[in-house]
């Protein structure tokens, strides 16, 4: 097992090209967090070359809707990862924004894939199920735009110590492939 690292989203954004697939992280940092919704939106405003709430530019995104925060308890609810194949239609278009890295779980399109090799990007996983514990990584927590959609309002997160497998690189690996391939000798 490759070693576990410890990683600011600066590093991250500055080091994407350099990261391979199976690389463990504590990623640390601020995030932008949403989904499917805010996504749709997103892509609303660019057809309509209206300005977007949020510059995206050398940023990550972590697909996820957060529960509320229990009282006493940690500054958020449950914050697991989104299914990530859900905004792969999106991602390509994002990344032209200048999203760097994504966080999400479970396997994406080969179109996604292919986006993240074209501009140099990383996905990252983090393990679906546990957004209980994931929620403990997350040191503080707003709501930064599409306020009107709720739940699926565009947030931006804290991050200490955050979990992740590079499970895309920018050299078109992807961990899904490779698994598939170790597990075939059995």
């Amino acid at each position: 097992m490759k070693e576990i690292r410890r990683m600011d989203t600066e590093e991250l954004v500055e080091n994407a090209k350099n990261l391979e697939v199976e690389d463990h992280l504590l990623l640390s940092g601020w995030v932008y967090g949403f989904t499917d919704q805010a996504h749709r939106k997103i892509h609303d405003l660019l057809e309509e070359e209206k300005m977007l709430p949020v510059d995206f530019s050398r940023s990550i995104i972590f697909y996820t809707n957060p529960s509320p925060a229990p009282k006493g308890g940690t500054a958020i609810g449950a914050a697991g990862p989104a299914t990530a194949q859900n905004m792969d239609v999106y991602l390509n278009e994002m990344m032209e924004l200048g999203v760097v890295a994504t966080i999400g779980k479970g396997e994406r399109s080969k179109d996604a894939y292919e986006a993240i090799n074209k501009h140099g990007g990383v996905y990252l996983t983090a393990v679906g199920g546990t957004g209980a514990l994931l929620s403990q990584c997350v040191e503080e927590w707003e709501t930064v735009a599409l306020e009107e959609l709720g739940d699926q309002a565009i947030r931006r997160y804290k991050l200490k110590d955050f979990p992740v497998t590079v499970a895309a690189d920018s050299t078109g690996r992807n961990l899904f492939d490779i698994g598939k391939f170790k597990y075939r000798r059995f």
